[in-house]
């Protein structure tokens, strides 16, 4: 089916997810110096279990308290950092790629109904 509302939406809110993602992902990169400073994310699949429509979404901040090896306790590691913005940029590239074909698909279909 083109266009499948629940799926659609869906799509809306991982999109919404993977930007909360990435916003915290950039503050964690942007606090590395920080003494004290505990790495955070996005739980990212309680969040959209819990959402019946888009307007429900609500993330959840989760502070990461793991052992950290710097005498500061400051626990944001650069590399980790910077696999996860990756991951996050494919996740979000692949929802973009799979909602513009959906919306070729209906392009397609209303071109051909139109002659």
């Amino acid at each position: 089916m083109f266009l499948d509302s629940k799926q659609f939406a869906a799509m809306e809110s991982s999109l919404d997810a993977l930007s909360i993602q990435q916003k915290m992902i950039l503050h964690n990169i942007a606090n590395v110096e920080t003494p004290g400073y505990k790495t955070k994310s996005v739980s990212f699949e309680d969040a959209l279990q819990g959402a019946s429509d888009k307007y429900d979404f609500k993330a959840k901040i989760v502070t990461e308290d793991n052992t950290s090896l710097r005498t500061d306790g400051n626990n944001v590691d650069t590399d980790t950092e910077s696999m996860k913005l990756y991951q996050n940029y494919v996740q979000q590239l692949y929802l973009y790629q799979k909602m513009s074909a959906q919306f070729s698909n209906l392009q397609y279909v209303l071109g051909q109904s139109a002659k």
